[in-house]
């Protein structure tokens, strides 16, 4: 039996854990960019189509639905192909693949055509809801169980960094290009997609997963439960959904999608058509709570390694009530960015701890597929959200009536609060540094 004591140090962490950090954060940013992107964009593409709020909420919902079409079969296929190294060569032409397309709606001749615009958005999104429950698994399983949260929270600043960029390039491309040219900030992550995939694909070898794991064993940690066989047993996806904290936590992930994408249509309509900005000013500013979600990604879920995650999401989704419920409030731009300032500590960190908490709950060899329900559930609330907000919008007089962007406010705190609720049910998780390695176990 091993009796070495667990090393707690981020320094005894191997290389091979940091680098593939790194590259699977840059992908993240990249898959965060273009999802944001289109809504950042919101009231300038509403201003070119002439779209009503319900018109521009239902192409979103159905853009943001359709994340969700792939993520449990993509998972499941993911996980049948092989995990560790095996899932990173999975991922190569998938990332390709959707940037691609993105790359493709970028063309005006394209991108103002709304019907060919909105297929193409609807293909990209196809293969980012695919791809992100196969990058988050990518990275738990380059990291031991007691450092996954940390390995989470760090790869998730990569989303609010990608949505600050978003946010950034749209103002760029309107100011200096023209409200009209609004399509050219879907030329980006093509670029930097197709060098970094490739490095991705010759980086990730079974003799570097291999050499990982007998470093995390001999640290006293806990290697992932990792199936490297392309093989998958039958029923998983049965047996996933019958974990009750993976079950739960879906639902909290779809409420607080709900509140995560309500905020993204309603702010920048709501800054440029209450506050008066201009379009460029109003997709700059309605990324602000970025500044502060990177930094939560990194505090909340390296403290759910330590408290536990159940008890974390219950203290982001009371922290989340209350920062959203403030934007009653927001009648300044001065106000609205310390009030973004505020709910960004939370709004980008609790989809980590999701994740983890997914993972650590999941089946062998189910990673993914775990990731996938969890990822499913987020992309299902995210679908919602857009009509909803649409809806009442238009219930409270229309794109200029700030009553109706009151209502919001107030049904996306009520979701934040139903998302607490659920995880009362949640079993209490114990600390991962507390489980015994299997491997090392005699």
């Amino acid at each position: 039996m091993s009796t070495k004591k667990p090393s707690l140090s981020m320094k005894s962490i191997h290389k091979y854990s940091w680098i593939s950090l790194f590259v699977c954060w840059l992908i993240w940013i990249l898959n965060a960019y273009d999802r944001e992107i289109i809504l950042r964009l919101g009231p300038t593409i509403s201003e070119t189509f002439n779209l009503s709020p319900e018109a521009w909420g239902a192409i979103a919902s159905l853009i943001m639905l359709v994340l969700a079409v792939m993520a449990i079969p993509g998972s499941a296929m993911s996980d049948k192909h092989g995990g560790g190294w095996k899932r990173a060569r999975f991922q190569l032409p998938l990332v390709i693949g959707y940037t691609a397309l993105s790359f493709l709606s970028g063309f005006k001749f394209i991108s103002h055509n709304i019907v060919a615009f909105v297929a193409l958005r609807v293909g990209v999104n196809l293969g980012a809801g695919w791809g992100e429950p196969v990058g988050v698994s990518n990275t738990s399983e380059w990291w031991p169980k007691e450092r996954r949260g940390f390995a989470l929270g760090i790869h998730h600043t990569g989303y609010p960094i990608g949505s600050l960029l978003s946010g950034l390039m749209a103002a760029a491309i309107i100011s200096l290009f023209g409200p009209d040219s609004w399509s050219y900030a879907f030329f980006f992550a093509l670029i930097i997609a197709v060098p970094l995939m490739i490095f991705w694909g010759k980086y990730s070898t079974p003799d570097k997963i291999a050499t990982l794991y007998a470093d995390i064993r001999s640290q006293g940690l806990t290697t992932p439960d990792v199936n490297d066989e392309a093989t998958q047993p039958k029923g998983l996806l049965k047996k996933t959904l019958q974990q009750r904290n993976i079950t739960l936590t879906a639902g909290t992930t779809l409420l607080t999608q709900i509140v995560y994408m309500g905020i993204n249509v309603v702010l920048p309509a709501y800054l440029f058509n209450v506050l008066g900005l201009s379009l460029a000013a109003s997709a700059g500013l309605s990324v602000v709570f970025t500044i502060t979600g990177i930094l939560g990604q990194i505090i909340w879920p390296t403290l759910s390694d330590v408290i536990g995650r159940k008890i974390t999401i219950i203290i982001c989704g009371v922290w989340m009530t209350i920062s959203v419920a403030a934007f009653y409030f927001a009648t300044s731009s001065m106000l609205i960015v310390v009030i973004q300032l505020a709910f960004g500590l939370v709004a980008n960190a609790v989809w980590p701890i999701y994740y983890a908490a997914a993972s650590d709950a999941a089946p062998m060899g189910a990673t993914s597929t775990a990731n996938g329900v969890i990822t499913t559930a987020m992309f299902i609330g995210g679908g919602i959200a857009p009509v909803f907000m649409g809806a009442l919008i238009s219930a409270g007089g229309g794109w200029e009536q700030r009553s109706g962007y009151i209502i919001c406010f107030l049904a996306l705190a009520a979701c934040a609060l139903f998302g607490v609720a659920l995880q009362l049910f949640a079993r209490s998780d114990k600390r991962t540094s507390s489980k015994k390695d299997p491997v090392t176990a005699s």
